[in-house]
């Protein structure tokens, strides 16, 4: 029988954490999908035990870390089911997280993406993610992040987009839309896909019922360089892909005067001050990384814009206003 969804985990070096994730997965009430896990060429023995311990998942070995696009998307384009699933491998899925992802999608189905409630994995009345918002200045957030969850998050809600951690689409947006940015590597690229679907016409449901708990960059620290790095370049990315003119030059004090800040602040080290600290040759590798890429990304832009479906006051009706202390 064909599966109803299909369950992508990406994987890099994440053994001790697929037990927990597999079995919750098991033990799912909805029984009609099939899991697959893409592996991003691990070293801690990920695929021997998945093997091992989980012979009736699909394992794919990607033999080296191509990023979590990739692996994503690896797994997309092998996916039989009618739903993606996206799921880290530092999560716990809620015993009824695909039969309510299944009854919720099928009674919406004007939506074309949705979000789950993730707690946190050590203290589960904490929200992780309740839904992505995008402020109107191109900065993506997490709904909810860090507060107790409480009746505010317990209630069906069109959001702006899914965490990628833990998120359902319908197979058919890809066709429609493409699939993960590859060139993101990892970190913003479902901002990035979010951004791209409501361009297109494409909403996202955010269903409470549908509860993953998240240890959170299990496979990376958030203080990692390479983290760091990644995420502060890829919001840029996400911002010159996406974002349309009209918008940027409405919030062009917000969204440049910051950066422009910050880039005078690190000349005047540089320049006046003789220092060129490790902080500073940072935020510089990253800026000359956004320069170098600038032209690919605009020409992902042009399409992007050209074939956007919605008018900007409904854009723009959809995006968070910008919190006082950086208006």
């Amino acid at each position: 029988m064909k599966p109803k969804i299909s369950v992508i985990i990406p994987n890099w070096n994440g053994k001790k954490y697929l037990k927990t994730c597999l079995d919750s997965l098991k033990n799912q009430s909805f029984k009609n999908f099939e899991i697959i896990l893409v592996d991003n060429g691990s070293e801690d023995g990920s695929v021997k035990f998945t093997k091992s311990h989980y012979p009736e998942i699909q394992t794919i070995s990607l033999g080296v870390n191509t990023g979590f696009s990739r692996a994503v998307n690896t797994g997309i384009k092998k996916a039989k089911g009618e739903y993606i699933l996206l799921l880290n491998n530092d999560t716990e899925a809620d015993p009824n997280l695909l039969k309510n992802l299944n009854l919720t999608s099928e009674k919406y189905r004007d939506y074309y993406f949705y979000a789950c409630k993730i707690l946190c994995f050590d203290k589960k009345d904490i929200i992780d993610s309740a839904g992505d918002g995008l402020y109107k200045n191109g900065i993506a957030y997490r709904r909810g992040r860090y507060q107790k969850d409480g009746l505010e998050f317990n209630k069906i809600k069109e959001v702006f987009g899914a965490c990628g951690g833990a998120a359902l689409y319908r197979k058919e947006l890809f066709n429609k839309i493409g699939f993960f940015d590859e060139d993101f590597f990892a970190f913003y690229e479902d901002v990035d896909i979010n951004f791209r679907a409501q361009l297109a016409g494409f909403r996202c449901l955010y269903i409470p019922s549908a509860v993953v708990c998240h240890i959170g960059h299990g496979s990376l620290e958030e203080k990692d360089p390479f983290v760091q790095r990644l995420s502060l370049r890829n919001r840029f990315f996400v911002l010159i892909k996406n974002l349309p003119l009209k918008l940027f030059l409405k919030y062009f004090r917000e969204i440049i005067w910051f950066h422009l800040w910050w880039l005078i602040k690190d000349l005047i080290k540089i320049l006046i001050k003789y220092k060129y600290n490790e902080e500073v040759r940072f935020r510089f590798r990253v800026r000359n990384e956004v320069f170098k890429n600038f032209w690919k990304l605009y020409k992902k832009r042009r399409i992007i814009q050209k074939n956007r479906k919605i008018n900007l006051k409904y854009l723009e009706s959809i995006l968070t206003p910008l919190p006082k202390y950086i208006q």
